[in-house]
């Protein structure tokens, strides 16, 4: 079924809270306590979602991925977090992060990820950014593999503070995103 990757609406928050809570439990299971895992619920969710897109931070883009009308995927960029440790390149090179990228545990490996980071990479493109930084729990293997085999290098780590617990997190970054490709 062909996927259709467009800025999410507030009427996505229901299905894009759906998404990210199942992507995150299934996800993360094994790497934070079952506390922080059902600390993410729909409702929750879904109103984070819906205060997001209402008013969106400056420099924020959030996209869907969607399948026969069904939200799969979704994607949320912005400025980088200023507790990165990347001050210098930072300010010379125009630079994003990846604050989300979630895509329902049932649809994974279908290359929807791959799609939401092509059509959010574009958007940067288009607003001149041209690095974009990502953090991901060092505990999750399978996400590091997926951001290392789209190119992005590893450059350091940050703790990040999740329901009062910290967790390592790794940073990679794609220097050069236009060379990205996707």
């Amino acid at each position: 079924m062909t996927v259709i990757v467009r800025p999410a609406q507030v009427g996505d928050a229901d299905a894009m809270g759906r998404v990210f809570v199942d992507s995150f439990q299934a996800g993360h299971r094994g790497q934070v306590p079952e506390n922080v895992l059902q600390s993410r619920t729909y409702e929750s969710s879904a109103a984070a979602w819906r205060r997001d897109l209402a008013a969106p931070t400056p420099g924020e883009y959030i996209s869907v991925a969607s399948s026969g009308g069904e939200v799969v995927g979704l994607a949320m960029v912005g400025p980088p977090h200023p507790w990165v440790d990347d001050d210098t390149a930072r300010s010379e090179v125009p630079t994003a992060e990846c604050w989300a990228l979630y895509v329902d545990p049932s649809r994974q490996r279908e290359g929807i990820g791959r799609l939401l980071i092509g059509d959010f990479s574009r958007h940067l493109a288009g607003e001149g950014i041209s690095r974009l930084l990502v953090g991901v729990l060092t505990a999750n293997a399978p996400a590091r593999a997926f951001y290392e085999s789209l190119g992005a290098v590893l450059i350091g780590s940050r703790s990040n503070l999740d329901e009062d617990q910290t967790f390592p997190e790794s940073v990679y970054v794609w220097p050069d995103l236009p060379a990205l490709g996707l």
